[in-house]
């Protein structure tokens, strides 16, 4: 294999088989004079396989430069995690992104070697409720996967597909005019939006043991602070988890990831732990918490005044010399409005100076996705059984069904009880189920705000989800009416069998190339 795509030319990429030679190499540039980084790896690395590695040693572990550590990256399966763990792993805002398996498009009725996916007692250290914890968790599986045949037919009787149209080049057809157009890609659609709308429901039964699978992509300083995290947390579970990623990384980014079993690591650790424990209180309040509270935000006009003064502020000089008239502000502001033609269009980077600070209490299933948006700071808790749960809705009109549902909910918050009573609220979260109700506090820029409530507001989106952004929507609205105009692409409709039309799409687009 060729060690760079080209040698001729000012752009090239570094395809060197060893990550951390690459790394090395990059971090040259800030000391090089006068010379292409391919002479340099011609001279210096290509017969030296010891140099990147004694060249990190020097500059990272005895100078203390973390930064290069980032230009180092690796590509990660982790595997058989909780959604407790998946939540902390996926704590990293910079450095790492994700891709996990999805409980809205995969069904988790599967049994491996007879065993139902959830993390058992024994994995999650607790012992002593070992009998009553893996029976619970079995029972909340066995209603999850019998559930779904009847929830399918429940569905199907509900939104048959006859009620349905359906646009098929540049034309909208009911569903009994297209019988010879394409029926074939219209029914595998419905089956499939069915199928999600009824995942969509019963996944509020599964426990947060269940175990999912995650694909990590990051940088050596992000998977150091992503071990330290895990190190801090200290269940049996976390543990485990920061020595297997710490073990397959010390051969791809030898000398680097070692500093997070350092002393420097275990300081860091022992700080965050102590600073995190500073805002400790024994007695906590578990009233009633709405389901979106906007807690903080600044007056409107000095908002809008500050984020229209950065938007001129690149033609300008001094930013306090810059006076806007109430006119100007006027047309900077509907011209901003006017050129926004999709979602992708960005309101811009001076609106990041207005800020929200937000209590969403939606059930843990739908913070899952919350979490997602990592322009938000998030300050959370421990997962309880103290706020309650959410009920779907066509489970709460089947009795059957409901009464079933009701009594695992109940049996999960005893059983929480008494776990947190002797093994704490860290270990006592795994038996609660994605159903109770999740209370964070996290602030967030209008830019992202933006973002996060038009593309979390259409059809596709979970409903839960989708309830949580409107309600953002109509907070802001309520004490920002004109930079609520910003947010121009927000879908109010009411919408069953949401995702009918996207599934429609990709039939047609897979057939088209079929």
């Amino acid at each position: 294999m060729q060690d760079f795509s080209n040698n001729d030319r000012d752009v090239f990429l570094i395809k060197t088989e060893k990550m951390i030679d690459r790394g090395a190499l990059m971090s040259r540039y800030s000391r090089t004079v006068n010379l292409d980084i391919r002479s340099v790896y011609e001279k210096e690395f290509k017969n030296n396989p010891e140099k990147a590695i004694d060249f990190y040693k020097k500059i990272f572990l005895d100078y203390g430069d973390e930064s290069i550590s980032e230009l180092i990256t690796a590509q990660m399966g982790i595997q058989n995690v909780s959604n407790i763990l998946s939540k902390i792993i996926e704590e990293s805002r910079i450095g790492l992104s994700y891709l996990e398996k999805s409980s809205r498009y995969v069904k988790y009725n599967k049994k491996v070697n007879g065993h139902y996916l959830f993390l058992d007692a024994d994995g999650a250290g607790i012992k002593k409720y070992e009998n009553e914890y893996n029976e619970l968790c079995n029972e909340l599986f066995d209603f999850y996967s019998k559930s779904y045949d009847d929830m399918i037919k429940i569905y199907s009787e509900m939104y048959p597909i006859e009620k349905f149209n359906f646009e098929i080049g540049g034309k909208v057809y009911n569903y009994s005019e297209i019988k010879n157009i394409d029926d074939d890609s219209v029914t595998k659609a419905y089956k499939s939006s069915l199928r999600s709308s009824v995942l969509d429901e019963i996944r509020l039964v599964l426990p947060a043991s269940t175990l999912t699978n995650i694909g990590v992509s990051g940088n050596g300083r992000a998977f150091i602070a992503l071990i330290e995290r895990l190190g801090e947390y200290k269940t049996k579970e976390s543990l485990k988890y920061a020595d297997l990623i710490y073990n397959e990384l010390k051969n791809e980014m030898p000398e680097i990831i070692d500093d997070a079993t350092s002393k420097h690591g275990i300081e860091q650790i022992e700080y965050n732990m102590s600073r995190d424990l500073i805002g400790y209180r024994e007695q906590q309040n578990f009233g009633s918490i709405n389901t979106v509270s906007l807690l903080d935000y600044e007056d409107e006009e000095n908002a809008i005044n500050k984020a229209l003064k950065l938007m001129v502020y690149r033609y300008y000089g001094d930013y306090n010399s810059i006076d806007l008239t109430k006119e100007e502000k006027e047309r900077l502001l509907n011209n901003l409005i006017s050129i926004r033609k999709n979602r992708r269009h960005k309101i811009g980077r001076p609106f990041e100076a207005i800020n929200y600070l937000f209590q969403v209490n939606t059930n843990y299933g739908a913070f899952r996705e919350l979490q997602r948006h990592r322009f938000m700071s998030i300050v959370r808790k421990p997962l309880s059984v103290y706020y309650g749960y959410d009920i779907p809705e066509t489970i709460n009109k089947t009795e059957d069904l409901k009464n079933d549902y009701v009594t695992l909910m109940e049996k999960a918050r005893n059983l929480y009880l008494d776990i947190k009573e002797k093994n704490g609220p860290d270990l006592a979260q795994y038996i609660v189920p994605y159903a109770y109700r999740y209370p964070v506090a996290f602030n967030i820029n209008l830019n992202e705000l933006t973002y996060f409530i038009e593309l979390r507001s259409n059809a596709q989106v979970h409903p839960d989800l989708r309830t949580v952004a409107l309600k953002m929507y109509n907070e802001v609205k309520s004490v920002h009416p004109q930079l609520s105009r910003l947010i121009k692409f927000v879908d109010e409709s009411d919408y069953k069998l949401g995702r009918l039309p996207a599934e429609f799409k990709k039939e047609t687009k897979k057939k088209e190339i079929q």
